[in-house]
């Protein structure tokens, strides 16, 4: 497992928010665009991969207790929704790399740290 604090620096995320539980460990990462289908499966332990500019991101975000949501493909949020996250204190970064090799990306890092 690696720390939300980790993985922002390994990735070299942009941080779009505060990061708000930096020591929540993550165990993986979780990508979907589908709402329903996120909400039904997203774990506490993961990081969610989307490229949904939503305020029902964060809901989601929130309700699953997620600690960090990645963006990719340069996904930024509109303000409103950013200190929404910022008041349910859900770190939010974004990314260049598209989900699959952001997912990728996670899956090397996480791999490395199994030596």
């Amino acid at each position: 497992m690696k720390t939300v604090s980790e993985i922002i620096e390994a990735m070299e995320l942009t941080v779009l928010t505060e990061v708000y539980q930096p020591d929540a460990k993550i165990k993986k990462g979780y990508a979907g665009d589908m709402l329903s289908h996120v909400m039904a499966h997203l774990q506490n332990d993961e990081c969610w991969f989307t490229i949904l500019n939503s305020m029902n991101v964060i809901a989601v975000a929130s309700l699953n207790e997620c600690p960090l949501v990645i963006l990719t493909e340069d996904v930024v949020l509109q303000e409103a929704i950013l200190q929404k996250a910022k008041s349910e204190e859900i770190c939010v970064c974004t990314t260049s790399m598209d989900t699959y090799a952001a997912c990728a990306a996670l899956h090397e890092i996480m791999e490395s740290m199994e030596v």
